[in-house]
């Protein structure tokens, strides 16, 4: 028993040293930090920690409702023009637009819906370029349209939030431009999910 309680004691003592010198090394660089960043990052780990998948932590996914009588070909077009139609409210423009084959059989060939879509804004990129050429990763801004085995279809797109929130805090002009297309994203994402135009 006292066996146990001294290796209790001594790991209990390891990790309030391991404490300390975290907090003298790390602290003042995370100080530094956007005051939303480790509460981003702790949402992202706590998805990968769930599922296994790091994917998971980094993507938002929106399943695409489908009115009854509508096909999946037709929801998928009508789709695709509302995200192309709130795009250009945001000042996003479709730049790219690819659907791929899955299982050695396209879409229109009985294939199950693989379909990604890219957008941009060169004036904004422009400026976060010219922030940090490593902003490059996150360009242009993508959707993807996926269907599952089961029929069910699903609309996705990268999580900005790290990138807008994940470092230093952005510079004010920046901080907004990204907001506003982090908004369009997500505006274009939810309503091409839910096939509403307005």
């Amino acid at each position: 028993m006292k066996l146990i309680k001294g290796l209790l004691t001594l790991i209990g003592f390891i990790v309030i040293v391991a404490g300390i010198i975290g907090a003298v090394m790390f602290g003042s660089k995370i100080a530094k930090l956007d005051s939303q960043a480790l509460p981003e990052y702790m949402k992202m780990f706590d998805k990968v920690l769930t599922t296994g998948d790091p994917a998971k932590g980094m993507v938002h996914r929106v399943k695409m409702v489908i009115p009854e009588g509508m096909t999946k070909e037709e929801a998928f077009e009508n789709a695709i023009e509302i995200m192309d139609e709130v795009g250009e409210e945001y000042g996003l423009a479709m730049v790219d637009s690819k659907t791929m084959p899955r299982g050695g059989k396209t879409f229109s060939d009985g294939g199950l819906l693989t379909h990604i879509r890219s957008y941009c804004s060169p004036h904004i990129a422009d400026k976060f370029l010219s922030h940090s050429g490593e902003f490059i990763g996150f360009m242009p801004c993508r959707i993807g349209i996926i269907e599952e085995p089961n029929g069910d279809i699903y609309v996705y797109t990268m999580g900005l939030e790290l990138m807008i929130n994940g470092g230093y805090p952005l510079p004010d002009e920046l901080l907004t431009l990204a907001n506003e297309v982090k908004k369009g994203m997500y505006a274009m994402m939810n309503k091409g999910a839910a096939l509403e135009d307005e």
